[in-house]
């Protein structure tokens, strides 16, 4: 364990005049201006990293003709700034649209197709395979999910893909790496239009374990709440994921596969990439105001820490609810844009935090013990106000000699990395392997994560496991 953040109880013994605060990503803008003529806009199950092997950041972003899913091809854009993108680059007079574009993924006859979701296999086993793809198969008419491996991020042979799933999954199917596990997990849906969200794992990008289903609404959800499909990053040591919440239209009651409704963000997360735990019944990212981009869907797709660590946030977005363009076009208005990606930012760590509700609080952890002589608190004080940190015997509960509240240094202002120190010690390294709790005192204060190389200890045992 790496970090300790407050999204539940589980490590904490003790809080006193503190209260969980659920945190939101700030909206910063529309990413793309320009939009070809002749599409319903850009985004989609769209992905975005760091790229080693260009030193650039990359961006895959779907291209959804007027039909959608049929024609819908895929961009590969790079950028120095994360932040920052230019717009696609097309020549509107070349026909099909998808032949004016630059940087098109496509198959080894240089056809395009849609691989749902492409990320780099740096930092894997299998990193030599350059980058990774997972998607439905291409041919509609066979009802299967395959993978596929490319050197460039560009060119993918489809002659040399693998199964994974006997169902088409029409919808999110991203992977990522559990290095805990040692093993890829495709987040998926269980069957075709079976909305809840689902799991196939492997740990040799040849076998796959079959689909188990993770999360799915309770009995706190309004009755036609669906899962969409679920994103999800590793961060840290925890896994993140943004779940998309269809709330489906109650009067389109005749139909067994719900098409209208509004679709928002809601946060999840995960000790171990497989049971997922949900937080506050509210969005995370919520949709805007009626009338603009995002008024009617927002789709968390990727969440990306970046080098000078701000969490970036890519959203799917579109101006209706699901499936409204059709209605859109009936009625005669310009669908171009109709769809598009937008960003969001949020505090390094900000899912939630602890804060004081009047002028003081205290936290305290249960027993872990440390590893390395690294210890630091995300806070965040007044002007006036600070922290402070002690340490106590885990098994007793006494204050350390040397670690007390009159040796420990105030800590005051807005840290992402802030180093706790004593009087007579400038880290924990005396301590390293010896159960021990950290007590932070908090004046006028919110604590974001406390990092800690560290152990749970557990009676006379130690574990990692959560």
């Amino acid at each position: 364990m790496k970090t300790i953040l407050f999204l539940d109880n589980w490590l904490i013994e003790k809080q006193v005049c503190l209260e969980r605060v659920w945190h939101r990503p700030r909206f910063v803008k529309e990413v793309f201006g320009d939009f070809h003529p002749n599409v319903l806009g850009y985004g989609g199950y769209a992905s975005m990293f760091w790229d080693e092997r260009v030193g650039k950041y990359v961006m895959y972003a779907a291209v959804y003709p007027p039909e959608a899913d049929p024609g819908t091809f895929v961009l590969r854009l790079e950028s120095d700034d994360p932040f920052q993108w230019d717009d696609p680059l097309y020549d509107v007079a070349t026909t099909p649209a998808w032949k004016g574009f630059r940087n098109v993924v496509t198959d080894e006859h240089g056809e395009r197709f849609w691989p749902i979701y492409i990320n780099s296999l740096a930092g894997t086993p299998f990193a030599e395979r350059g980058y990774l793809m997972s998607t439905y198969h291409p041919n509609r008419q066979i009802r299967q999910s395959i993978i596929g491996f490319s050197p460039d991020g560009l060119h993918f042979d489809l002659g040399q893909t693998r199964a994974w799933q006997p169902t088409r999954a029409d919808t999110w199917c991203g992977w990522i790496w559990n290095e805990q596990g040692g093993f890829f997990q495709i987040h998926t849906r269980p069957v075709h239009v079976d909305r809840r969200i689902s799991l196939v794992t492997s740990g040799d990008l040849e076998n796959f374990a079959p689909a188990v289903t993770v999360l799915q609404p309770d009995a706190f959800d309004l009755p036609g709440t669906e899962f969409y499909s679920m994103p999800a990053d590793p961060y840290e040591d925890l896994f993140i994921g943004q779940l998309h919440l269809f709330s489906t239209d109650t009067f389109e009651d005749k139909r067994r596969v719900k098409m209208a409704g509004r679709m928002q963000t809601h946060l999840t997360y995960s000790y171990n990439g497989l049971n997922w735990y949900r937080t506050a019944r509210e969005p995370f990212i919520p949709t805007r105001e009626y009338g603009v981009l995002g008024g009617g869907q927002v789709y968390g797709m990727e969440m990306l820490r970046t080098q000078d660590n701000r969490l970036l946030f890519l959203a799917h977005s579109s101006w209706g609810e699901h499936a409204s363009y059709p209605d859109m076009q009936k009625a005669g208005f310009d669908t171009r844009g109709a769809f598009g990606p937008l960003f969001y930012e949020l505090r390094l760590d900000g899912f939630c935090s602890m804060k004081t509700w009047g002028k003081d609080g205290l936290l305290r952890t249960k027993t872990i013990i440390p590893q390395s002589g690294e210890l630091s608190l995300n806070v965040r004080t007044t002007r006036h106000t600070a922290v402070r940190v002690q340490i106590l015997d885990g098994e007793t509960g006494e204050p350390l000699s040397g670690y007390t509240w009159d040796d420990a240094v105030p800590i005051s202002g807005d840290h992402l990395f802030a180093k706790p120190a004593w009087l007579g010690h400038q880290d924990i390294s005396e301590l390293v392997g010896r159960p021990v709790r950290l007590e932070v005192q908090m004046r006028e204060a919110e604590l974001f994560a406390i990092r800690i190389p560290c152990q749970l200890y557990i009676g006379t045992e130690a574990t990692n496991t959560l």
